[in-house]
């Protein structure tokens, strides 16, 4: 007869899975599963057949979503490369367009400056007043 920590190594499961298990187990058929003696909870031979069989297909179960979980972690990794990869294009496509941003802002602000003194210099010279005219004060500039 084997213990419940026996069983549990056996499986590959710690020991609540095992007690977990078997009281699902025993609520499915009538038959004595275990003794206890001297405290420790030791499997009959039908316990033992039926709490293992119950285990591996557990296990087994588990083995599966495990692996159908890896698969999805391998593709969500490799798509998480992907996306970092097109993160980093666009970051460098931004800072492209923020340097092309800064050098239009400066282009436009000279080029309004340029206007200006153009405006200044197409302006006629300012009339002469009356007095400057009559007495012939004129300023040098």
């Amino acid at each position: 007869m084997k213990s419940v920590a026996d069983i549990a190594a056996e499986t590959g499961v710690n020991v609540q899975t095992v007690y977990r298990r078997l009281n699902k187990v025993k609520q499915k058929t009538d038959d004595k599963l275990t003794e206890k003696i001297d405290g420790i909870t030791y499997f009959t031979e039908v316990g033992e057949r039926l709490i293992i069989e119950s285990l591996s297909s557990v296990k087994q179960l588990f083995n599966t979503v495990k692996q159908a979980e890896s698969a999805e972690i391998l593709f969500l990794r490799e798509r998480v490369k992907e996306l970092n990869a097109e993160k980093s294009e666009l970051l460098k496509q931004i800072d492209k367009l923020t340097t092309h941003a800064e050098n239009l802002s400066r282009l436009n602000e000279n080029s309004q400056i340029l206007f200006a003194q153009q405006k200044i210099e197409s302006l006629p010279p300012p009339k002469l007043k009356l007095w400057e005219r009559l007495f012939g004060k004129r300023d040098k500039n």
